[in-house]
């Protein structure tokens, strides 16, 4: 879907959550944008959680700092009975693409508010979607850093 003006809320994904902590430019968008709401599914933080044991290993970091870093974002946690009633539509729409992303399709459906990710499976999955590149130029302009 083409963008339309700049959110004021968003449901994010993994791989924008991963991208911050490893120190680029997005750490930006959570801390330098006029955005209220950072919703997550329950499932997004726990498969952060699981994954910065290796995130740790390539920062050369510990991964208490790292799980300390994670709880500084500005996130709300959905639990999945938030949006339970969104995720047969959801399943429709992505599963056959990649069923580890039901849930998050699920939030953004619930909830009306776009999506971030980099994630290119939630094409045509009929939400507005903003990659980290297209949030970085709608907030910062041209060089986006």
């Amino acid at each position: 879907m083409p963008i339309s003006k700049r959110p004021e809320r968003l449901v994010v994904d993994a791989n924008a959550i991963l991208a911050t902590l490893l120190g680029g430019s997005a750490r930006r968008i959570f801390f330098e944008t006029s955005i209220s709401e950072f919703a997550v599914p329950a499932s997004v933080i726990d498969e952060v959680r699981a994954y910065l044991p290796r995130l740790a290993d390539k920062l050369d970091a510990s991964p208490m700092l790292l799980e300390f870093a994670l709880d500084l974002l500005p996130l709300r946690v959905y639990s999945r009975s938030a949006y339970t009633r969104a995720m047969s539509e959801a399943r429709g729409r992505i599963e056959r693409r990649d069923p580890d992303d039901v849930e998050v399709l699920a939030l953004t459906l619930r909830l009306g508010v776009p999506l971030w990710s980099n994630d290119r499976d939630f094409e045509e999955t009929g939400v507005e979607r903003f990659t980290t590149a297209q949030l970085l130029q709608l907030f910062f302009g041209a060089s986006g850093r």
